[in-house]
């Protein structure tokens, strides 16, 4: 009996557990009154709808064959399918072996949608590739688009040259003019006037001058100029170089004959035309002659030969006299040639007496007393 007492609410207590259990998984008895919220299913999820590529950019085919430090162009064509952008830019990636002469080149609307631009490229090594290419539709800064042209390699080729090459490669080479002067007693100067069309002009070179150098740098691509110029021994008779002609596949050669411009005050032995020995030979000339002169207004006493005794006197006092000296300023520099790009070779410490030999325009030249020649602007000239 105590036993019975023991179990009695424990069996209780499971059958009220289980009657709780089994209510809590049957539906509610009370559905018309508060009915069950649902949870709703969730919409299903729509795919991205795939990028409609608008801009589509590609290039003419690579020359077959391109020189060591050839200029050569590559057309570029973009197909732009798409209004919402006002600007077309052009970036290339950085290359240590190729150079693009031209990046800022405007695109040039072709037809409709149609773009196009030709840029200009000059590769410096063997292993040159053409660099990455990117264009970008731009609306005031922003990016609407933009399309890639990966790295490409070319076909780059060494020219066999000998020692005149002067390292151009050109569709074509013309010496406008050129001029030959004493630069001091042992060397001539020559000044060239190139133009050229389609070529490295800044390249040009000559092995075998040992002082030269670009002195100006004029127009665009393709279209180019430069003034040139060669210090070398006087002994020298002729100045020659090669540049290789793109149009007929062959080293062209250019040979300029040394002439000393005898009208060129600095072109006369010693510098100074007034110690050449033929002037010396004149002087004394003179000299002899008014003497004679002299002697028949002596005997004959008729004032034409006095004349012309005074006459050949003053000639050769005018002959044995300097050149007219100027003082050039301090920190003066002294120019190859009178341009304003041109090579400074010397530039004075303190006041510096020099000799007058000429000018043109604003620029005067100058004989140091080194014995070189040069060109100073008129503005250097100390007027105390």
């Amino acid at each position: 009996m105590s036993f019975i007492r023991q179990i009695l609410p424990l069996f209780l207590f499971s059958t009220l557990l289980l009657s709780y259990n089994a209510r809590a998984f049957e539906p509610s008895m009370f559905t018309s009154q508060t009915p069950q919220q649902q949870t709703p299913s969730p919409e299903p999820i729509a795919a991205p709808e795939a990028f409609a590529k608008s801009l589509f950019l590609s290039h003419a085919p690579l020359p077959e064959r391109i020189y060591l430090n050839q200029v050569f162009s590559l057309t570029l064509k973009a197909i732009v399918a798409r209004d919402d952008y006002k600007t077309l830019e052009t970036e290339f990636g950085q290359s240590q072996d190729v150079t693009v002469l031209n990046p800022q080149s405007p695109w040039v609307l072709e037809s409709n949608n149609v773009f196009t631009n030709t840029f200009y490229f000059k590769a410096s090594s063997s292993q040159a590739q053409l660099p990455r290419i990117t264009l970008f539709l731009s609306d005031n800064g922003i990016t609407v688009e933009s399309d890639i042209l990966s790295p490409q390699p070319l076909s780059i080729v060494s020219l066999n040259h000998n020692a005149s090459f002067s390292g151009v490669v050109a569709e074509s080479l013309h010496v406008k003019r050129f001029k030959t002067s004493r630069f001091d007693g042992q060397h001539l100067i020559m000044v060239i006037e190139i133009d050229a069309f389609g070529a490295n002009l800044e390249d040009f070179s000559l092995g075998y001058v040992a002082k030269q150098g670009i002195d100006s740098f004029s127009g665009e691509f393709p279209e180019e100029k430069i003034i040139y110029f060669a210090i070398f021994e006087d002994h020298r008779e002729r100045l020659e170089f090669n540049y290789f002609d793109l149009k007929n596949n062959r080293f062209e050669r250019i040979v300029l004959p040394i002439v000393v411009d005898a009208g060129d005050v600095s072109t006369q032995i010693g510098l100074n035309p007034k110690e050449s020995p033929f002037q010396m030979y004149k002087n004394a000339s003179a000299l002899v002659v008014a003497a004679l002169f002299l002697l028949l207004y002596a005997f004959r006493r008729r004032i034409l030969y006095l004349l012309l005794s005074l006459a050949f006197s003053a000639y050769y006092a005018y002959s044995i006299s300097p050149f007219s000296q100027i003082t050039i300023k301090p920190d003066t520099r002294v120019r190859i040639i009178p341009t304003e790009r041109s090579t400074i070779f010397f530039t004075t410490e303190d006041y510096t007496r020099v000799e007058y030999l000429g000018s043109t325009e604003e620029y005067l030249k100058i004989l140091l007393p080194t014995g070189k020649i040069g060109w100073i602007k008129e503005e250097n000239v100390s007027k105390d």
